[in-house]
């Protein structure tokens, strides 16, 4: 019975093909875990504008914007706890996270347009304290609900310094930011910014 082994020449062709093996698939399962995660912050901007539109319907205090406004509901005033924590370990902030709806009408037929900027950071508000904290930021800036469905919405998910953490930052109940939303959001105004549940 013949018991001969695998030559050198043998075993290294072996190790040369898994290596080559290795070179494809690793990059490929690397980009598909990334394009997963991306795809979660994407349906959590979805689920946020969901969200949106429930309250203004089930809520009968807040009313639409008149044409051309604009009005301002935070993460913090929707009060969910299913938009707390993203896939890369961080928290959305429930203050500088909001939804921007704007009131299109033209010619007389009433349009709403959603706009949503969800941002998460190492702490709840985004203060980037710590070492290392600003490259944990993750989101999507302001950008139109449309915006969400195509192929181009994973390149909407912003990592480190490119998400605007300070885009939500609300004070007396105004947007600090307003002229940078207005100009992205194509309102003439912002008419009421609603930051918390009382």
């Amino acid at each position: 019975m013949n018991k001969r082994g695998f030559t050198l020449i043998e075993l290294l062709a072996v190790v040369i093909i898994l290596g080559v093996i290795m070179m494809i698939a690793v990059p490929n399962v690397l980009g598909m875990l990334d394009k997963n995660k991306k795809n979660t912050v994407v349906t959590d901007a979805k689920e946020m504008i969901n969200l949106a539109e429930y309250t203004l319907r089930r809520d009968t205090s807040i009313e639409y914007p008149s044409v051309g406004k604009a009005i301002i509901l935070t993460l913090e005033y929707l009060n969910t706890a299913d938009i707390s924590s993203t896939p890369y370990n961080t928290e959305y902030s429930p203050t500088r996270s909001f939804v921007a709806i704007v009131n299109h009408t033209e010619n007389e037929v009433t349009e709403y347009e959603y706009f949503v900027h969800l941002v998460a950071c190492s702490d709840l508000e985004c203060t980037n304290s710590d070492n290392d904290s600003i490259n944990k930021n993750v989101g999507i800036n302001l950008v139109s609900s449309s915006s969400l469905s195509g192929n181009t919405r994973y390149k909407l998910v912003k990592q480190n310094t490119q998400v605007n953490v300070t885009l939500g930052i609300v004070s007396n109940d105004k947007m600090v930011n307003e002229s940078q939303i207005l100009d992205i959001t194509g309102a003439i105004g912002i008419e009421k910014v609603f930051s918390k549940l009382n």
